[in-house]
């Protein structure tokens, strides 16, 4: 919020009409000695300069800026340069709170200005995100998850035109991203960082079947594209999915791809656009919409941001290492089960990535099962394929659950087996779910898993 106050000297009514040089608008000049004092909310627009002529005088061809509210439109006049210097700038459809004294001159509303407090943020639109951020590469334990908080922040002035500013938070970093401005009939216009070029970003007016020219998408581009309405949903926020064509000559073949608004909310991925546009291949990562604020107050959860929460941070811990116990099982169909010596043969869980550390000597089968999966489709796309070692083994794990990890060879009578619980949101959400926990817990002789409310043996069979 941007606060401006000034105080202003009275002065006596006057019939003149003042044109200042140096501002796009024409000031009437009448003032007042009343006394009443009123705060009021509308809308800056510009309106025909208010005359009532006299026999042979002609009225003045300039506009000037008045404050339009639920009940009047009331003309602004002000002795003070800085005021006067201030609303020369003032984006019109800006929404304010103007303070001042009214009254009426003619058949027209006045108010001598004292007080104006005007909000830079853009009435259409959020002023805060938060966007995941999923590298597209990732490198073992060393994928990193990120939440990336964008912001609009202060005012600034773009080839004499009033922007608002839009910041990233990458960790404690702060980086220019672009700045923002809203037309009059809630569209959105984007300048990126290091241009000076604006392009359309957002217009939450349009109307299913209108042609949108010089849409910005995100990315790298400076070229603007040619996109139309197809479809507005009827839900709340509305969704608007417009047809983007892609010409020859913006490095690829002439085609088309659609992208989605969120009313009153942007991009489902940055409040910029899309993070890669597909006339730009780039490995950056995948950038997804978490949740947007106005005012300080939430007022978009993405499916995402359900799952995540709203700020969500993986980052592995690369020097921490779990120790998976193993047991063995005869493969006579007794019940026995016994510990296997970690000097002969071990299993580590460092981030998402599990290995096996054989010092038998003897030629092992590794396979490793998510049994915590019930839909036998997802459990075969979950689970690794069975691999032959010697002396280790690696794998990265990379859905959440109970993994079973069986161990065999032709050179034992026995299978070695053992279970790993992976929560890969546990390293990183701050909200601890309960239900989530998973524990060994002792019954009788016979050693259980307890996990999300189901209990397991050590062999992945659920205990009723």
């Amino acid at each position: 919020m941007r606060k401006m106050i000034f105080s202003l000297m009275l002065a006596m009514v006057s019939s003149v009409w003042m044109a200042n040089e140096a501002s796009n608008w024409c000031m009437p000049s009448v003032r007042t000695t009343t006394e009443p004092w009123i705060e009021v909310n509308g809308t800056f627009q510009a309106e025909g300069f208010p005359c009532e002529p006299e026999p042979d005088e002609v009225c003045p061809t300039c506009l000037t800026i008045v404050l339009v509210t639920n009940n009047k439109t009331y003309y602004l006049v002000t002795d003070d340069g800085q005021l006067i210097e201030y609303l020369d700038t003032i984006q019109l459809g800006t929404k304010a709170t103007v303070s001042g004294i009214p009254f009426e001159h003619g058949s027209y509303d006045y108010i001598q200005v004292s007080h104006i407090e005007t909000d830079q943020k853009l009435p259409s639109l959020c002023d805060e995100w938060n966007v995941l951020h999923e590298p597209f590469s990732c490198d073992g334990i060393y994928c990193r998850l990120q939440t990336l908080i964008y912001r609009l922040t202060t005012d600034t002035l773009i080839q004499d035109v009033n922007y608002v500013k839009l910041m990233e938070q990458e960790g404690s970093n702060t980086y220019y991203k672009g700045a923002m401005r809203e037309g009059t009939n809630r569209d959105i216009y984007y300048v990126p960082a290091g241009s000076t070029n604006e392009f359309l970003l957002y217009a939450f007016n349009a109307q299913v079947g209108e042609v949108l020219n010089d849409l910005y998408l995100g990315g790298f581009e400076e070229n603007g594209y040619s996109g139309r309405v197809e479809a507005i949903s009827d839900n709340s926020p509305r969704l608007f999915t417009i047809r983007v064509l892609y010409p020859a000559g913006m490095g690829v073949e002439p085609g088309e791809s659609f992208v989605t608004w969120i009313e009153g909310v942007g991009s489902p991925e940055t409040p910029y656009g899309l993070a890669v546009v597909p006339t730009v291949p780039a490995d950056i990562g995948v950038y997804t919409l978490l949740c947007a604020y106005k005012n300080g107050e939430q007022v978009y959860t993405s499916t995402m941001g359900e799952q995540y929460g709203c700020e969500y941070n993986y980052n592995p811990d690369t020097t921490h290492t779990d120790t998976i116990p193993l047991y063995a099982r005869d493969n006579s169909g007794s019940s026995t089960v016994d510990p296997v010596d970690p000097n002969q043969i071990y299993a580590t869980l460092m981030g998402n990535v599990l290995t096996v550390h054989n010092n038998t000597g003897a030629q092992v089968t590794f396979t490793v099962n998510n049994i915590s999966v019930k839909n036998v489709a997802a459990r075969v796309r979950s689970n690794v394929e069975p691999v032959s070692f010697t002396d280790s083994v690696s794998t990265e794990l990379s859905e959440d659950g109970i993994y079973e990890i069986l161990l065999t060879s032709e050179e034992w009578n026995y299978t070695i087996f053992g279970m790993v619980n992976y929560i890969r949101s546990a390293a990183g959400n701050t909200k601890e779910d309960p239900a989530s926990t998973t524990k060994k817990i002792l019954r009788g002789t016979q050693i259980l898993i307890e996990r999300e409310g189901k209990t397991y043996t050590l062999t992945g069979q659920e205990v009723k």
